[in-house]
């Protein structure tokens, strides 16, 4: 995780620039067309539970691609989502069978524990926003229907969300920690509105995502803080077969009660890395957890530390 000290100021070494990016975002591996002349800078800052950067780069010969396949997934096991916005050049990336390719004012997001490819050249100017999974698929269950899907800056809430990115690399006003989260908060519900205003209808995805299942996951969330929530109780709301929603969720490689959970684990991380809960029993029984031991334990499997943690930070 960036911090305050975490600033790489001007490079003019492509390799340093490229060692910056593996310390500060993700391990890749790169090649280059031609050995030329290169320049680049990394400004980073914590905003809340958020690291927003800037990046920029000048190749004057030839295109870079940068590389992040399975190899470099298993010596480096960070796990965040990336909003990468454009604002200056012309980036080409390809995630999960997708691919774009971005101008000034286009972005996407991306999944750091996914393969990916990323070609650039010239000079080109960039803002990441890093996401911890657990605050974007709280927000978006389905985050990874989304990755390396082009938000133009045609778009009028592309356009907002990336006016609301450009606030937050630029915002220099020290913010009481709380107030920076729920900030942060709104920044990643305008996006998820976007990408799901963007994207939902997409022929592509329709024609894979059975609507009874999107319905399902809307009443599940809506109903988290309820601890007597079964399978029984899920389908008998939507009027289905228990038989019917088994079937649905294993369609994608889950259970039911398995999406349930990775659910309230999610609500309760984001309630609790954003200050809107700030005890460790109600986060549990907020989002409908009974056995605090048991809820401990899932959390530090699920995310890698244990929940007062978040309430000490």
């Amino acid at each position: 995780m960036f911090s305050a000290q975490n600033i790489v100021g001007a490079s003019r070494s492509f390799e340093h620039w490229h060692h910056a990016t593996c310390h500060n975002y993700s391990i890749t591996d790169y090649r280059r067309t031609k050995q030329g002349p290169f320049s680049g800078h990394i400004s980073a800052h914590s905003f809340g539970t958020l690291t927003v950067s800037k990046l920029s780069s000048l190749a004057t010969d030839g295109r870079i691609e940068v590389v992040r396949g399975t190899s470099e997934i298993r010596a480096d096991q960070r796990d965040q989502f990336m909003l990468f916005l454009v604002y200056c050049g012309d980036v080409g990336f390809a995630q999960d069978g997708r691919s774009a390719r971005l101008r000034s004012g286009d972005m996407i997001i991306y999944d750091q524990a996914r393969p990916f490819t990323m070609e650039f050249g010239g000079e080109t100017r960039q803002i990441i926003v890093s996401i911890p999974r657990p605050l974007m698929a709280s927000r978006l269950p389905e985050a990874e229907r989304f990755t390396a899907r082009l938000i133009s800056s045609n778009s009028k809430l592309g356009t907002l969300t990336a006016s609301v990115v450009r606030q937050l690399v630029e915002f220099e006003t020290s913010l009481d920690e709380e107030i920076a989260n729920r900030v942060g908060g709104s920044a990643l519900d305008i996006l998820a509105a976007t990408l799901q205003a963007e994207f939902s209808d997409d022929g592509e995805e329709a024609g894979r995502h059975d609507p009874r299942l999107a319905r399902v996951k809307r009443h599940v969330i809506a109903n988290l803080h309820d601890c007597e929530m079964t399978i029984e109780s899920i389908a008998a709301a939507q009027n289905l077969a228990p038989r019917t929603l088994h079937r649905l969720f294993a369609a994608e490689g889950t259970t039911p009660i398995r999406w349930l959970w990775q659910q309230r684990l999610s609500a309760s991380y984001n309630a609790l890395a954003e200050g809107r809960i700030r005890n460790v029993t109600d986060a549990a029984l907020s989002f409908g957890f009974t056995d605090l031991s048991h809820f401990s334990r899932a959390f530090k499997k699920t995310f890698g530390h244990a929940p007062h943690t978040l309430v000490r930070r």
